[in-house]
């Protein structure tokens, strides 16, 4: 669970919908999605997304509450609970601050960033001062970043897309291409999405560098509906259990 990939995974499934533009979840001043993870016919997690609008230091932000943890069978296997959180500029959409708080087994792992806009540097607390790209995003925010102004009906089927962020210590281009439209047959009914394939590394996790797809609702909410990995140790796939004015008992899944 500590391939960068695996941290990816709960950001990528849960960051999108939170900055609906002119749809109804930004309208809201909070909002709470949630997740089921299957391993197979195994119900192997859960995780959720919180959005909060607040003040943090004099600035006007979105807060994102990002964790996911094991359940059952699975977390006496690997243990896991990780919590990723992102103080986002309301106007630049970039963030302030960003925290990861990562448990998995007997691996422990906290860090905050914090962004100098001024000067494009990231002061890491455990390991300094780090030169960087302008415009540069936590892992986290780059999902916001890209709903408000990637993800839309001019994307063009093999179009690729890429994000510049500054994730576990470490530059990290963040890329995925669009693969078209596809309708998800899920509990909570026949959703019309985008479909991406992220960029993955081969040899560790993966067998194909398209062995990771992604189905955001093609809405004005861009909800991640449905995550799957087809890894060597088997197939793992994150359902969507709640969509706007929609609820499914995380059981039935």
């Amino acid at each position: 669970m500590r391939n960068r990939y695996f941290l990816v995974l709960f950001t990528l499934l849960f960051s999108f919908s939170a900055f609906a533009e002119g749809g109804t979840i930004l309208k809201k001043k909070t909002e709470h999605l949630k997740y089921v993870i299957h391993y197979g016919f195994i119900r192997g997690g859960k995780a959720s997304l919180k959005l909060k609008s607040e003040r943090y230091k004099g600035q006007d932000v979105h807060h994102l509450i990002l964790s996911g943890h094991t359940t059952g069978l699975t977390n006496s296997l690997f243990g896991v609970k990780n919590t990723y959180e992102s103080f986002v500029d309301r106007e630049s959409l970039l963030p302030i601050k960003a925290i990861r708080d990562i448990k998995e087994g007997n691996y422990k792992r906290y860090n905050e960033l914090i962004f100098d806009r001024e000067n494009n540097k990231v002061y890491s607390k455990r390991s300094g001062e780090h030169d960087v790209v302008e415009g540069v995003h936590d892992i986290l925010s780059a999902f916001y970043f890209a709903r408000m102004k990637l993800f839309n009906s001019d994307l063009v089927e093999g179009q690729d897309l890429k994000i510049d962020t500054y994730f576990s210590d470490e530059p990290f281009l963040l890329q995925f291409k669009f693969m078209g439209y596809e309708t998800i047959n899920s509990k909570i009914g026949k959703i019309k999405c985008y479909k991406f394939i992220p960029v993955v590394e081969t040899g560790r996790a993966f067998k194909n560098k398209d062995d990771m797809h992604i189905w955001i609702s093609a809405d004005e909410n861009k909800v991640p509906v449905r995550v799957q990995f087809d890894l060597f140790i088997g197939s793992l796939r994150c359902d969507l259990v709640n969509f706007p004015h929609t609820t499914v008992d995380p059981g039935d899944l």
